[in-house]
């Protein structure tokens, strides 16, 4: 078992070197820090850094800080986007980046406008527009695309996803809908993205996908 530097008794709530390496790996792959939320995701691997989450932010606080102080490259925590953009959620910075760093120069990428502003002032989380093409993304850091959620927290905020869902199947749009089980997957996750981009690019078209 790892020994935290402050701390010589192993313990439960430290990570082990197994963790640390997840962590980091996962950090980098995503170009942000995970949360315990996603780590769910990842099997095996992600079951001893759930606990560690579980027990309080504090204890999570302690994964980064000594991850960092091994590999002081890592990308910073929060919801603040490399470009300086600040997002709602950590999910939602994440497919911001990775769609930021894929997408053409005359591609944009709105955040939280409104999808159809004189029906409804419903707002989608993300926007791939180019010229009159829009591809509407949600990303849902709530659950899993089994929709399962475990606590009141996760349960309003997929509440709120499938009021907007609703919404969406009304004006007839599909949006592509990322679950937070797809950020455990940055390989995955990447390769969606850079479709989305291919096909607002290549065909000029409204996109009407789900993940």
């Amino acid at each position: 078992m790892f020994r935290s530097s402050d701390d010589s008794t192993p313990s439960r709530f430290h990570p082990t070197e197994a963790d640390l390496i997840t962590y980091r790996d996962l950090a980098r792959a995503l170009g942000a820090p995970p949360s315990e939320a996603i780590c769910r995701y990842l099997g095996p691997a992600g079951q001893h850094l759930v606990f560690i989450g579980e027990s309080g932010q504090r204890d999570w606080a302690r994964i980064d800080a000594q991850a960092r102080a091994r590999w002081p490259d890592l990308p910073s925590t929060g919801t603040t986007a490399s470009d300086g953009k600040i997002l709602e959620s950590l999910p939602e910075r994440i497919v911001y980046q990775i769609l930021d760093s894929l997408k053409h120069h005359d591609i944009e990428i709105d955040l939280h406008q409104q999808i159809m502003p004189d029906v409804r002032p419903e707002k989608a989380d993300l926007t791939l527009r180019r010229r009159d093409a829009a591809c509407f993304i949600e990303v849902i850091g709530c659950c899993g695309v089994n929709r399962i959620t475990r606590n009141d927290h996760e349960c309003r905020g997929l509440e709120r996803f499938e009021r907007r869902e609703a919404f969406y199947r009304r004006v007839g749009i599909t949006p592509v809908c990322i679950f937070l089980d797809l950020l455990a997957r940055p390989e995955d996750l990447k390769a969606l993205c850079q479709s989305l981009v291919d096909r607002i690019a290549d065909d000029g078209s409204n996109i009407a996908l789900s993940l």
